[in-house]
């Protein structure tokens, strides 16, 4: 049973075969100009970015373990050629890929693996999505310049998935590319890594170029264009306009502006199951706060007509609502057809408001367009409206995103108890293995969590002890699918969608292959057009 889960997971794809032969390429040439919602928190050292910074940060650092286009975890796009576990989930060994080297000619080795892993990636001042997911490492030994092994302090059959491309945000850095200081680490001048494209330059707010490394390890993916220009815009309209007006090549929209693009004669182009979007609630794990309550949590849900707000929102082909936030994909580990979307149910709704004495007290409504949602304030908008119709009291504040994230990256998390609850619309990545996503968005801090999303912190952080305990994959499936009904009755948060990444595209591109089931669009693969 094991085996058959990994295969399905893509976790015993253990090898890459030797590449098909292929033509002569022509040398890198022309720009792809690519406009984006944002730039995030616009950093450069990427232990001190987020999962939705690889939009622009990711094309030049690679991931340990690579994604194949079908979304299966795979030496393809990674830079190990193979791994294994030991019998007790506790010892992973990697073989590098040999003859790889970083941008400045420098060979890429194993100890920085080692740095990446052990040291820039836990250091103090590290605070990337994945950084916290690197804290049950108890060793990275380098016995050869090829070779890693990696020890953990409990078993974790599921760990690979941590250094994916696919689940994580955590890129192989160079040791030679940053100096000690206090708290943690400073990068030395420019950004170095290994990835298709070489950081060139950054103006924040208004671009950021990167060249084509033509010297890139694989061949498939050497680009064909020559420099790329990815540009950010938070107007849904004037990123659409910069393709009709030949300004862009590709602009990331927001699903509703698909149908305008085909209207104005524009090719569309998707990344299927790039993000999910749900309708989360923060700071529940207060007591002081209403939606500490699981009927006002409840009520929250029933107000809300999802099934209205998903076709206002995701035209045909864009998205597909989804009962989990968690486990919104059959190959998600615990997954349940049988359990279906929340019914909206305006009079249910005013029932509990009732049952738990509502007086009116705000709920606080976060507004925050993010490169994965960019659609994220319409959405917010239709939430505040049938909350208002339900007879609760809202406030909505939008705000960057950048400026949004420390509230559940800081320790001790600051969320106001004098409003009811806190929404806000996440997009966590789909990551089958669920334990990825467990870790970052609902278990507590003090068990190395980041958002702390249940409003139980204690008994959610005795069921993740238990679950990280089993290195039995049946076991572990079995025990994720009863924590699935748990949350789903207990009314946690309110999925919306798992939606794909939508991109318009100018004549200039003729194809693109991005993975699916993650943030890496692999933007190295656009394909030259007319």
């Amino acid at each position: 049973m094991r085996k058959a889960k990994y295969a399905r997971l893509g976790g015993v794809r253990l090898a890459l075969g030797a590449l098909a032969a292929t033509p002569a390429q022509a040398a890198p040439s022309g720009t792809l100009t690519v406009v984006m919602p944002n730039f995030g928190r616009e950093m450069l050292d990427l232990a001190k970015t987020s999962s939705q910074d690889l939009q622009y940060t990711g094309h030049t650092n690679e991931p340990l373990v690579g994604t194949a286009p079908d979304g299966t975890l795979s030496p393809e796009r990674g830079l190990a050629e193979s791994w294994s576990m030991s019998e007790d989930a506790r010892v992973y060994t990697f073989t590098l890929r040999p003859g790889v080297r970083w941008h400045d000619g420098k060979p890429f080795t194993s100890d920085d693996v080692v740095f990446s892993l052990a040291e820039r990636f836990r250091a103090k001042d590290a605070i990337c999505t994945f950084c916290r997911l690197l804290q049950p490492i108890d060793a990275v030994e380098a016995p050869d310049e090829l070779t890693v092994v990696v020890t953990l302090k409990e078993p974790d059959p599921l760990f690979l998935a941590v250094l994916s491309g696919r689940d994580g945000d955590i890129r192989m850095v160079p040791r030679h590319n940053y100096r000690p200081v206090e708290d943690g680490f400073e990068m030395i001048g420019d950004p170095v890594g290994t990835g298709p494209w070489i950081y060139e330059s950054f103006s924040r707010g208004v671009d950021m170029v990167l060249r084509a490394n033509a010297d890139y390890w694989d061949k498939e993916r050497v680009p064909e264009f020559g420099t790329l220009r990815l540009v950010p815009r938070s107007q849904p309209s004037t990123r659409l306009s910069m393709v009709r007006s030949g300004e862009a090549d590709i602009a990331f929209v927001d699903p509703r502006q698909a149908e305008d693009a085909r209207a104005a004669g524009l090719r569309i182009m998707t990344s299927e199951g790039a993000a999910i979007s749900s309708l989360e609630f923060y700071g529940c794990w207060q007591e002081e706060m209403l939606c500490h309550q699981q009927d006002f949590r409840e009520a929250l849900v029933r107000a809300i007509d999802m099934p209205t707000i998903f076709k206002h929102i995701y035209p045909e082909g864009t998205a597909r609502e989804i009962a989990s936030s968690y486990w919104p994909v059959t190959q998600s580990l615990g997954f349940d057809p049988e359990i279906e979307p929340y019914a909206y149910d305006p009079e249910r709704a005013k029932e509990l408001l009732k049952k738990v004495g509502y007086d009116g007290t705000t709920v606080k409504i976060w507004s925050v367009r993010t490169i994965s949602i960019p659609e994220a304030p319409e959405i917010m908008e239709l939430v505040d409206g049938y909350l208002r119709a339900a007879g609760i009291n809202t406030e909505i504040t939008p705000m960057e995103f950048g400026a949004f994230r420390p509230r559940y990256a800081s320790n001790p998390q600051t969320w106001e108890t004098e409003f009811a609850a806190h929404l806000y619309l996440n997009a966590p990545g789909v990551r089958p293995t669920v334990l990825p996503n467990l870790r970052v968005a609902v278990i507590g801090q003090d068990v190395g969590g980041l958002i702390q999303g249940y409003w139980d912190l204690p008994g959610i952080n005795k069921i993740w002890s238990d679950l990280i305990k089993m290195t039995d994959v049946e076991d572990l499936e079995n025990a994720l699918r009863s924590l699935n009904h748990k949350m789903y009755s207990e009314f946690v948060n309110h999925p919306v969608a798992i939606k794909s990444q939508v991109a318009v595209v100018g004549p200039r591109v003729a194809g693109w292959t991005p993975s699916i089931h993650g943030f890496g669009w692999h933007l190295e693969t656009v394909r030259k057009g007319q």
